[in-house]
């Protein structure tokens, strides 16, 4: 940009130069890297080897590898599953919590605090506090009713994680869940109540239109952040028994440290990357009419 240009800016507008500069150079210049080794065969074992041009051969392989079509899988399965169950739990929770009228803050803090335990650490309080068969809390609740101890982690890894994910997950729909119902007209909750309006009515007609953006903004974020989880998967589980709950994320993380293609691993990549964009897309054009009309 050449200084007369840089002068016939508002202030405003080149002291932000230096910022967008920065975020260019640590996001877009990684997003061009990955695509030109996306590109290329080039295998860290053998480094002293040249980079091959293949073109898109990296990703055909990746789309017509059967373990990408699990991680498709599992991917959906991580994602959607948990997205409901915290839309379920935390609106339970911000229905509870809204009623308190006594150690409310309380409340926020020991509720909200699993969302604030890091994604690494999460499973690991899960593997040895809780499902572990031989000393782990559930099996301690079972041996009191005379039940015999369940190995959640190794019998049903995908609702070990699906656990994982939505217990970490729901204290933040309750956090949205609970602005939207502390926003609610008591004016008109008194209304309905002076028509009629029991409780249940009261929710159904009144309460629950208000929430629908609430839950559509809270769903979509949760959508694009729950899509690529790696945590749950690379503590919990390591993406098996097998590759039973290897999502894409997961996927590519094991094609770059244990098959070391680096090409193979950039397209994978940016096919994980290109998949939550269309679906961020998608849940945006699909929640946009009910957000826009409440």
């Amino acid at each position: 940009m050449s200084a007369a240009r840089l002068g016939r800016l508002a202030p405003s507008r080149w002291a932000t130069l230096p910022a967008v500069s920065y975020l260019i150079i640590v996001t877009q210049l990684p997003f061009l890297a990955t695509i030109y080794f996306s590109l290329y065969s080039w295998n860290m074992l053998y480094p002293n080897r040249p980079m091959r041009f293949v073109g898109l051969r990296n990703f055909v392989y990746i789309v017509t590898d059967p373990l990408f079509r699990t991680a498709i899988e599992n991917t959906v399965i991580f994602t959607v599953v948990p997205a409901v169950l915290t839309m379920l739990i935390g609106l339970g929770l911000a229905l509870l919590v809204n009623r308190l009228t006594f150690g409310r803050g309380l409340a926020y803090s020991l509720l909200f605090a699993p969302f604030l335990v890091m994604e690494t650490v999460n499973p690991i309080i899960w593997k040895t506090m809780i499902l572990n068969p031989v000393y782990g809390l559930l099996t301690y609740g079972l041996s009191v009713f005379d039940l015999p101890p369940v190995d959640l982690i190794s019998n049903e890894p995908k609702v070990a994680i699906i656990i994982m994910i939505t217990w970490q997950w729901a204290p933040f729909m309750m956090l949205i869940l609970l602005a939207g119902l502390q926003t609610v007209s008591q004016e008109t909750i008194e209304a309905a109540r002076m028509d009629g309006a029991g409780t249940w009515n009261q929710f159904r007609y009144v309460v629950l239109p208000h929430l629908v953006p609430y839950v559509c903004v809270g769903m979509l974020i949760e959508a694009i952040l729950i899509l690529p989880v790696f945590g749950p998967i690379y503590v919990g589980t390591y993406g098996g028994p097998g590759n039973e709950t290897t999502n894409l994320m997961f996927s590519v993380y094991k094609t770059l440290t244990e098959q070391y293609q680096i090409g193979r691993a950039a397209a994978g990549g940016l096919v994980t990357a290109f998949m939550t964009t269309a679906v961020a897309l998608g849940l945006l054009s699909y929640v946009r009419p009910f957000m826009e009309r409440n």
